[in-house]
């Protein structure tokens, strides 16, 4: 890829691609994350792994979180919160190679899937504590 025009591997966009339908706009995002994931998903850095490593473990630990009590839940919830942000600020430099308009939209959806995060957990308290 040209360091020169970081836009020239970019899908070229259409008036009919932009303008897509809900549902529609959402299958062709997953077919075009598919296929770039496929032809570019093996592509990791040695470093990388660790925190790829971290992923199921994070998963796990949610579990053991869920099945615990105290501050066991505490514990093992605060270590995999730590994993995840680990994950993500692992992987937070490839912004500096995207062009200013895509790491705007790419800013945009860490917050809004941080924001969503929040929301969920207010969510899941506000249901654990009006049914027990």
């Amino acid at each position: 890829m040209s360091q020169e025009n970081p836009e020239a591997s970019m899908p070229q966009s259409d008036s009919k691609a932009q303008r897509l339908g809900f549902v529609d706009n959402l299958a062709a995002t997953a077919k075009h994350v598919s296929s770039s994931v496929n032809s570019h998903g093996g592509q990791i850095r040695k470093e990388d792994y660790w925190s790829i490593l971290l992923v199921p473990l994070t998963s796990v630990g949610l579990l053991i979180a869920v099945l615990s009590a105290g501050w066991a839940r505490m514990a093992v919830s605060t270590l995999a919160l730590a994993a995840l942000l680990y994950y993500i600020l692992a992987r937070i430099g490839v912004m500096r190679g995207l062009t200013e308009r895509q790491a705007v939209l790419v800013w945009h959806i860490i917050m809004a899937t941080f924001l969503m995060g929040i929301t969920f957990a207010f969510v899941y308290l506000e249901a654990v504590n009006h049914f027990r």
